[in-house]
Order: C-alpha cells, then structure tokens, then sequence
C-alpha cells in the first residue's frame, strides 16, 4: 500500500513539474537578443541604402514626398512568395528602360546576411 501511494505521489509530482515547462514552451516569448540585435542591424542597412528613395524628402514647396514606395505594411500578411519576390526586387532592382525612377539592385551591395537583416527590420514596419 505504501508503495502505490508513493508511486502516485512521484506521478503527480512529475506531472506538476512538466506541465508548467509544456506550457512556457508554447507561450509566444519576447524577441531574442540576437533577433532585436538583427532588427537593429537591417535598420542601418536601411537608412544607408534605402531611405534616400523610400522615406520622404523636402521639396521646393517643403512637402514629404518619397521618390519610391513606401515600405510600410510591405510585409502585413505576406506569403513566403511575397518575401522570396522583394528578396529579389533588393537584389536584382528595376530593369525596365520605360520607368523613370528605377530602383537599383543591390546584388553586389548587400551579402546575404545583410539582406536577411534588412528584410527582419521591413517585417517591423
């Protein structure tokens, strides 16, 4: 009798310390160091590369106005498709002869890391 309350008491034990490390497992958990540090980077590769076209600028009339597309919301609600096609408009930029504001690629300007960077911190906007 003594040995199947102890047993029992063991389960139950087990059970209360395993249930609250399954449960903080699944919660949603603040960004890493190392994600806010990647965050942080992409920003500066922004501001570097991206926001002469992407942000606004003055004008003679002393109006906002950016040359590109705003970037915010680029990636609200994005498939992987979205992501892997703006991956690719970085790196490659605007071919077409008949726009006249293109953008530039940055194939040669950003190694991937960089771009993964860059493309954390657009997630943010």
């Amino acid at each position: 009798m003594n040995v199947l309350r102890l047993s029992v008491l063991v389960v139950i034990a087990a059970f209360w310390i395993a249930v609250p490390a399954m449960i903080s497992a699944q919660s949603p958990q603040a960004p890493k160091a190392a994600d806010t540090e990647t965050i942080a980077r992409g920003e500066a590769w922004f501001y570097q590369r991206c926001s002469l076209c992407h942000l606004g600028r003055i004008v003679k009339d002393e109006k906002f106005k950016p040359m590109g597309p705003s970037l915010s919301g680029l990636f609200k609600d994005a498939s992987p498709t979205r992501e892997a096609d703006v991956r690719e408009m970085i790196q490659t930029g605007t071919l077409s002869l008949s726009k006249p504001l293109r953008m530039p690629g940055f194939r040669y300007g950003l190694d991937s890391k960089q771009l993964d960077e860059l493309i954390a911190y657009l997630k943010t906007l």
